[in-house]
Formats: structure tokens, sequence, C-alpha cells
């Protein structure tokens, strides 16, 4: 197995061992989910052509709520906590390249996703009876699941640019501002109109926008792509800065 193949497996498995991962990326969202959608009912999103039934329309928005949660917190607090305890340095000395240190990382949170996703998309079609054909169900967790790769990087990049003490209640602050500005928690359409310009702009918004265009037999939008491909561009780049910026303090 090359270097990134073993080092990635590590990665997988240290994230998946961790309780309170489990807990917060698996079991909130399944729970937030069954709890809405039997408060609120089934009421229809929307009008026209794009309207889809609440439980459709929540399953997606707490599937992407797992999928952001997975994607970065596996990386922010964990990465700044590697970086304290000397972890970071000792993998600089080793042959795995610095690129393939980052590319694992993300890699590793991508990988830690798919279960969120499946299970609250297996919930809505068992719970209350969500239905689509098997390419519309391969194409909403294709999405979710590529689609949180920005996530996965902007926890690279809080990894590399909080310490030990910040890194974590910044990681939640970050999490929590994406999912409740996204219309994550709330419908993005109950949502007050200086709210609603917010969300337009946030990476988390057009992350949900992919889901909830492919349960409602639309195409995923190449508006909503292009957004989230620009966030990962910045989001690495200012990871990757961050990244020479530690190694030569490091080193200096």
């Amino acid at each position: 197995m090359s270097g990134l193949g073993a080092y990635l497996v590590l990665e997988i498995r240290r994230t998946v061992r961790n309780p309170r991962f489990l807990l917060f990326t698996v079991a909130f969202p399944l729970g937030f989910y069954l709890l809405f959608t039997m408060l609120y009912g089934d009421t229809s999103m929307g009008s026209g052509p794009g309207a889809i039934a609440f439980s459709a329309y929540y399953m997606v928005a707490m599937a992407a709520y797992g999928g952001l949660s997975a994607a970065l917190n596996s990386n922010a607090s964990r990465l700044a906590a590697e970086r304290a305890g000397g972890w970071s340095r000792q993998l600089r000395v080793t042959p795995l390249a610095p690129a393939a240190y980052v590319l694992g990382k993300t890699i590793g949170a991508v990988g830690v996703v798919l279960p969120s996703i499946v299970l609250v998309c297996l919930a809505g079609a068992v719970v209350h009876h969500v239905s689509g054909s098997a390419a519309t169900w391969i194409a909403l967790v294709a999405a979710l699941w590529i689609g949180s790769i920005p996530f996965a990087v902007l926890g690279v990049l809080l990894g590399y640019a909080l310490d030990t003490e910040s890194a974590q209640s910044g990681g939640m602050i970050v999490f929590f501002a994406l999912s409740i500005l996204g219309g994550l928690w709330f419908p993005y359409q109950i949502m007050p109109h200086w709210m609603q310009d917010i969300a337009r702009v946030l990476p988390s918004y057009h992350y949900a926008a992919l889901g909830w265009n492919a349960v409602a037999h639309q195409a995923l939008g190449w508006r909503h792509i292009a957004v989230l491909l620009a966030y990962t561009a910045v989001f690495g780049l200012w990871a990757a800065r961050r990244y020479r910026r530690d190694e030569a303090r490091e080193y200096a």
C-alpha cells in the first residue's frame, strides 16, 4: 500500500472510532430529521414543478447537515492538536509528502461523510416514504458526498489557522453559522430576506441546493457547483499558505 493509502486508512479508522464524532455526525442529524418531520408534518415546500414534500426537503437538509459536520469537524480541532503535540512535525520527516498529508486529511474527512448521508436518506425512504428512482437516489447521495469536499478543506484550513485552545470553539462557531445561515436548520423559504441574502453567498446553501434539486428531479445546477468549486479553491490555497507558514515556523 502506498504511503498516502496507508495514511488515509489510519485517518479514517481514527475518526470512526471516536464516539463523539459518531454522535454529532450520525445520531444528531438523524434524530433532528425524525423530530422535525414529526412536528411539522408533510407540507409542501415551494410551488410549481420544483415543489417537494417537507419530509424530502428536510431529509436533504439534515443529510447536508451531517455531511458538513463530518467533513468540517473531523479535521479542525484534531489537526490543531496534532500540531501542538508534534505529530505533524513527525510526519514531515517521513517519506510522506506534504501535499499527500494535506490531501490525506481532506480525503479522509470526505470518506467518513457517507454514513450520515445514507442513514438520513434511508430514514426518509423508510419512515416517511420519500420516493424516487434509483438514479435520483444515486444523484442525491453522490452530490452530497462529493459536495462535502470544500468543507473538508475548510477543516484543514481551520486546523492550521487556529491553535489548540481555539480550534474546537472556532470550528463549532463556523459549523453552526454555516448550518443555520445556510438554511439547513430552518427552511430557506421562511427565512427573512436579509438571511436569504446571506445564505446565497454561503457554500452550505449551495451544497444543500444540489440535493434539493436532485429530489425535485431537476438539474443539480451549474451555479451551485461553480460556487462550491470556487470555495474549494479559496480554502485550498489559504490552507496551503497556512501550511507553509506553519512549516517555516517549525524549522526556523
